[in-house]
């Protein structure tokens, strides 16, 4: 599909070949988190690995993981986990295409604003607070609470 042929980001996460493996991915971690964490089970711990890392490699995959998770969890201590930790990391060095797409997603879908909304100021780049700023419903430090978490 072309780049710019998608209404927004969950369209495109969802077009991706992997994504049925990144929503049953999901829902085993959003599971994990809601039984407490602790250790990662050793048969779920690839897929905790890839969820948390794959940001360095490919950030196209780590904001589908969080948007696929927004779509699918009413769980506000999970999405914040997602918020905090792929989202974040892609803000950290994005190009300026990839910042580009969050602030259109960011301009289109409240409970996208409410996700960046958790990234710290301190943990970002300062060209990704620049644009995220005026999207964020909290301060630089600080994290929406989960009772203001909009609805899919």
């Amino acid at each position: 599909m072309n780049e710019n042929a998608y209404l927004d980001e969950l369209e495109r996460a969802l077009a991706r070949p992997d994504a049925d493996q990144m929503r049953r991915q999901l829902l085993a971690y959003a599971d994990h988190h809601t039984q407490g964490a602790g250790d990662w089970p050793d048969k779920l711990a690839g897929d905790f690995e890839e969820i948390i890392s794959c940001h360095a490699g490919d950030p196209d995959k780590a904001l589908a993981y969080v948007v696929i998770a927004a779509s699918q969890s009413d769980d506000a201590g999970f999405l914040g986990l997602m918020a905090c930790g792929n989202l974040e990391d892609v803000l950290r060095d994005p190009s300026p295409h990839f910042l580009d797409r969050i602030v259109v997603e960011a301009r289109k879908s409240a409970r996208f604003r409410w996700l960046l909304s958790h990234p710290f100021r301190t943990a970002i780049a300062e060209r990704s607070w620049e644009a995220i700023e005026k999207f964020r419903m909290t301060g630089p430090h600080e994290e929406p609470s989960g009772a203001m978490l909009p609805p899919r």
